[in-house]
């Protein structure tokens, strides 16, 4: 899957269905409908799109190509384990997302859109939020 981002291509007001459209392969219609479907629910949809016409980048292209993901070979002489850090350099706040997204090797826009629509969705996004801000360790530079 790529990065999400902001499409110039497939926009209607800002971009983010089209370039989630792009990122994840679904219809741009379908993820537009599901914004408009959200509304109806409690509003939550306008705040989710507010938030991530903010979050994603836009692209810089005019077109964005397919990209092939290849999977990397893990070396043996890696250690069985890797510890999970708040990233220092990949932060908004404290770096909880950066760092879930080094750790999962995701895209960083997909941990925070989790814990924006879990916060919406009994606050639980905000209190794990806190809590990995106290667990985890700030990576050392």
């Amino acid at each position: 899957m790529k990065k999400l981002h902001r499409s110039n291509r497939q926009k209607i007001i800002s971009g983010v269905c089209g370039g989630i459209s792009e990122s994840t392969g679904i219809s741009a219609t379908i993820i537009r409908a599901a914004f408009i479907i959200s509304l109806l629910f409690g509003g939550a949809g306008i705040w989710i799109y507010l938030i991530l016409t903010v979050i994603l980048p836009k692209t810089n292209d005019k077109y964005v190509d397919a990209e092939i993901i290849v999977d990397e070979e893990i070396d043996d002489n890696e250690k069985p384990y890797q510890k999970i850090r708040r990233s220092s350099t990949n932060s908004i706040i404290a770096g909880v997302c950066g760092g879930l997204a080094d750790y999962l090797k995701w895209d960083v826009s997909l941990i925070r859109i989790a814990f924006i629509i879990m916060s919406f969705i009994g606050g639980v996004g905000f209190i794990l939020y806190l809590i990995f801000w106290l667990m985890f360790p700030l990576e050392e530079i």
